[in-house]
């Protein structure tokens, strides 16, 4: 009985050293499930055939590094009269699963390239993070105190967005992280959204954002609607 008590001690404490890593990405993973279905049931989304992260028409961050790249929970729908795409993401690196909620818009209007980041896509120095170039500022203290913002020609005015859309991005239910390019849009979250209202808000914020500068006579946009 006295060695049999040790060892399973021991047993106990490298199952909870080895699958502690896991718990939060299988957390993650079920309430990105559950939100997907909300999106289903109650905001007229449908569930789509799964695709790899090569279709992601906007590369980078959070598809930059890791193996085993992975796709869940893939829904479609319209937020705001735009397309909409939303799905959970995960990877392996070093060992440990790690995921992200996505979203991709599509949006009426093209603007020029531009990427908003309200922390690094991985938290490791031993990823490198590929960083734009056109580190701007908004002017906004407390935004440009949480958020890195860039854009392709940081001399096309003197922010990436207007102030306008800066107090859209703030008036998010939580932070996020976007890129925006042409007509597409991808916002990311480190371990997803915390709900389907946060997702959607997240969205019209982001959406509402681009809107805003694109209306400003400044900010990110540079191309003419196509006809």
């Amino acid at each position: 009985m006295g060695v049999i008590v040790p060892i399973l001690l021991f047993v106990c404490l490298a199952t909870l050293v080895l699958g502690s890593p896991r718990i939060p990405p299988l957390r993650e993973r079920r309430r990105t499930r559950a939100i997907s279905h909300a999106l289903v049931a109650r905001h007229g989304f449908t569930a789509r055939p799964s695709f790899t992260s090569s279709r992601i028409p906007l590369p980078g961050p959070p598809f930059h590094y890791g193996s085993a790249q992975r796709l869940t929970d893939q829904v479609a729908g319209e937020v705001a009269g735009l397309p909409v795409t939303s799905a959970g993401y995960s990877c392996r690196y070093n060992g440990s699963s790690h995921f992200y909620g996505i979203a991709l818009v599509t949006l009426p209007f093209p603007v020029d390239t531009a990427e908003v980041r309200h922390e690094p896509a991985f938290h490791s120095v031993r990823v490198v993070e590929p960083v734009p170039a056109g580190r701007v500022r908004t002017g906004v203290a407390r935004f440009d105190a949480a958020h890195e913002s860039y854009c392709r020609d940081p001399h096309h005015g003197q922010s990436a967005l207007s102030v306008a859309g800066v107090g859209e991005l703030l008036s998010a239910p939580e932070p996020f992280s976007w890129r925006a390019e042409g007509t597409q849009l991808l916002l990311w979250r480190s371990g997803g959204w915390s709900s389907t209202p946060s997702l959607l808000g997240c969205v019209r914020a982001a959406v509402s954002a681009l809107s805003s500068s694109n209306g400003s006579g400044m900010g990110i946009q540079t191309a003419r609607p196509t006809r």
